[in-house]
């Protein structure tokens, strides 16, 4: 999480977390971004389930193959992603990133003065959605709202960070959520760049009865609540220095009237499909993700077939005629002999097969 220094009794974080005495702000490694809500509640099954651990942060399914997160999650070069929606994650998805789709304005901001300053942070849309191969039909999806929240809207913050205040001992992470009401930027902030690009909320610093932000919670969604509306994403929250207690939080906007339109910009991400390995070969592919897999009898019609594991080689066999296989569009002998891979395409290997005989031919991967 993101932390400065900026009135002798809090700091900010959310992003990074190391504080220094200046107003500059650091980033803290992603894998090291471990820590829930500070304050809230543990939901039930039916609450927010869109929401998911991306193990270090937090993140929303808003799209068949698109989670939305922060931008200061990602440096733009992941190739995986690790998802979760379990409450108390033990076990992890693996997912294949197409994209990392980071907002140019956070990138390169081209109002900030690179100060460090809240007036920079107001400028930044922290806000990152990631593109991946793979579908994840258990996990449902939310929608960006693209209506501005007002102040006194009710919002749920939610996120897997952090519970006992920013520094302070914390067990595994665990889903939580929190109700509570927008409250005006300006009673956080003297910085005029915010109200148009941050929701914010107060932390139980303030009021004892609102939810803050922890480490963690980085890249959570902020609903309109009891809704499946997405409104924010988990950016910033101010604490006290020492207890750690959050004082405020700072949602990045997603809405039509935000800085920048972030709501259009996000549509049109969520607009495009996932490259894959079978992209503008065949489709639609007969998805598999296991190293070790026998395609059995696969009959005389043509296949496409598709996965991101990791292979060593393969082999096939009862092919007969004019009938072929190929690997990312190379042709592979099929007479019993392990396959000399090609390069992978798109992050994997797509697998094709003419219609032809005979109907028990067959292949199999390792």
């Amino acid at each position: 999480m993101r932390i400065s220094k900026f009135i002798p009794y809090f700091a900010f974080a959310l992003g990074a977390c190391s504080l220094d005495s200046g107003a500059g702000r650091g980033e803290e490694p992603l894998a090291s971004r471990t820590d829930e809500l500070v304050g809230g509640r543990v939901p039930t099954e039916a609450e927010y389930p869109a929401t998911v651990h991306l193990g270090g942060c937090t993140g929303v399914k808003v799209g068949p193959y698109h989670f939305l997160s922060a931008a200061h999650c990602f440096s733009g070069s992941e190739q995986y992603l690790s998802v979760t929606a379990e409450n108390e994650p033990t076990t992890y998805q693996t997912l294949t990133i197409s994209s990392v789709n980071i907002h140019p304005e956070y990138a390169n901001c081209t109002a900030c003065a690179n100060d460090g300053s809240m007036s920079d942070f107001g400028y930044r849309p922290d806000v990152a959605l990631i593109v991946v191969q793979e579908a994840t039909p258990s996990i449902p999806e939310a929608v960006i709202d693209p209506t501005p929240v007002l102040v006194g809207d009710p919002v749920t913050l939610s996120g897997y960070g952090c519970e006992n205040g920013v520094g302070q001992p914390s067990g595994p992470a665990r889903f939580k959520v929190g109700d509570t009401e927008a409250v005006d930027p300006f009673e956080l902030s003297g910085a005029t760049s915010i109200p148009d690009g941050y929701v914010t909320t107060f932390g139980p610093a303030i009021d004892e009865d609102s939810p803050g932000l922890c480490p963690g919670d980085s890249g959570g969604p902020l609903y309109r609540t009891d809704t499946n509306l997405v409104v924010g994403i988990n950016a910033l929250v101010s604490y006290q220095i020492g207890s750690g207690t959050p004082v405020g939080n700072w949602h990045t906007r997603l809405d039509e009237e935000s800085r920048y339109d972030v709501w259009s910009w996000l549509q049109g991400l969520l607009g495009t499909d996932p490259t894959t390995p079978c992209s503008d070969l065949c489709g639609p592919p007969e998805v598999f993700t296991s190293q070790w897999y026998s395609s059995s009898n696969l009959g005389t019609g043509a296949r496409c077939f598709e996965t991101t594991a990791s292979l060593t080689s393969g082999n096939c066999g009862g092919f007969a005629g004019s009938r072929t296989l190929s690997i990312n569009g190379v042709t592979q002998s099929c007479d019993g002999q392990n396959w000399s891979l090609p390069a992978k395409r798109n992050g994997g290997y797509c697998i094709q097969v003419s219609a032809g005989e005979q109907a028990w031919a067959w292949f199999t991967t390792w």
